[in-house]
């Protein structure tokens, strides 16, 4: 069967649709039909300036999905043709011995020497159609839904799944908690929601650009949820809002910049979880930002954690599929409005799209 592939020519280049020829699934693999990709903003930063990680060009680029299972090689029992399935991003090596990846490893694939990701090693899914390997379909991140779930929610599984490796990392840091999300964009506001769901007492949410801030408060905002701009009163401004408490519990920064670090390590109190989630990384790698911390008076007698989640594993992957099946969400449609819909024909139309400053999650429609 014929198969349409966009490839990237190069960082700020030109998609070209190359038509291939792809074969039936051998034994252990499935073959899927993509039905939409939502635009990360690290699909925004390969566009502009490429990644380390991607060693060749041309690339294709794409790594947040939903698709339908088409055909199933011998001996695949867990899917099925006409299966509706949400894949995540970071997946297993391929070595099935592996003790973070193979089939008695821990499922840790980001802390795997040999870590794979859609999109960057492994070829992503700006294409039409796709044959996943054995080891992928075995040990992979894919989440299957009911029939008749809506693919736009189904292809958003894996940010949500990122997000949900740093809420559920330290136990009890969201439920009857102060949560402070750094960054309104749509990590924050997959964060946001997710909090509400999971009992957090308030939510705040600091951001420099009124647009954004304005449409996530507007459109996902309740009486637990408060907006703060980031000016030079910002710390301020987020402790009053923490009292009856002296501090936030959980603090994530999804702001892409070594600022949103800064700030949050000021916000730092008794007993509060700092999540580095948005590293700062460039065409060039990852710069370094320095930080002291005292080891005993705050790390000991203080009960701070500082951690830092990027992708996802299985954890993530079954918690994110439970709130998206459990309707859990329902406030996730109005992550994308008319103006965030593009067809695969347009995919750098898309990117440019996602990269405007009101933007949350911009959808491709395959069908």
């Amino acid at each position: 069967m014929k198969n349409t592939v966009y490839y990237l020519d190069k960082p700020g280049g030109t998609f070209t649709p190359v038509e291939e020829t792809l074969p039936e699934p051998a034994p252990g693999e499935i073959r899927i039909k993509i039905l939409r990709t939502s635009v990360c903003q690290s699909d925004v930063v390969i566009y502009r300036q490429g990644l380390p990680r991607i060693k060749a060009w041309p690339a294709v680029i794409l790594h947040e999905v939903s698709a339908k299972v088409e055909a199933v090689g011998e001996g695949v029992t867990k899917f099925s043709p006409g299966d509706l399935i949400g894949i995540g991003c970071d997946i297993p090596c391929g070595d099935l011995s592996c003790i973070y990846c193979g089939r008695e490893g821990t499922g840790d694939w980001t802390s795997c020497p040999n870590t794979q990701a859609t999109g960057h090693e492994f070829a992503g899914f700006a294409r039409s159609h796709a044959i996943l390997p054995d080891w992928f379909v075995e040990l992979g991140p894919i989440a299957k839904f009911e029939a008749g779930f809506d693919a736009d929610h189904a292809c958003q599984l894996e940010p949500l799944a990122c997000c949900l490796e740093g809420m559920t990392r330290v136990n009890r840091c969201i439920d009857n908690r102060i949560v402070v999300l750094i960054g309104a964009g749509s990590q924050s506001t997959y964060a946001l929601q997710c909090a509400l769901a999971m009992g957090a007492r308030k939510v705040i949410l600091v951001n420099r650009g009124a647009e954004r801030l304005e449409r996530v408060l507007r459109d996902f905002g309740n009486e637990r949820v408060v907006g703060i701009t980031w000016d030079e009163k910002v710390v301020e401004n987020v402790l009053a809002e923490c009292r009856p408490f002296n501090e936030p519990h959980f603090v994530m920064v999804n702001a892409p910049a070594e600022p949103g670090y800064r700030l949050a390590v000021q916000l730092m109190g008794y007993g509060t979880v700092m999540d580095g989630h948005a590293g700062v990384k460039g065409a060039g790698g990852k710069p370094r930002i320095a930080h002291e911390v005292d080891l005993n008076n705050d790390i000991h007698y203080k009960l701070q954690c500082y951690q830092a989640t990027h992708g996802s594993g299985p954890h993530g992957i079954n918690l994110a599929r439970e709130l998206l099946a459990g309707k859990k969400l329902p406030l996730i449609g109005k992550m994308t409005d008319a103006t965030e819909r593009f067809p695969h024909t347009s995919i750098h139309d898309a990117i440019r799209r996602a990269a405007d400053p009101d933007s949350l999650k911009v959808i491709i429609d395959w069908e």
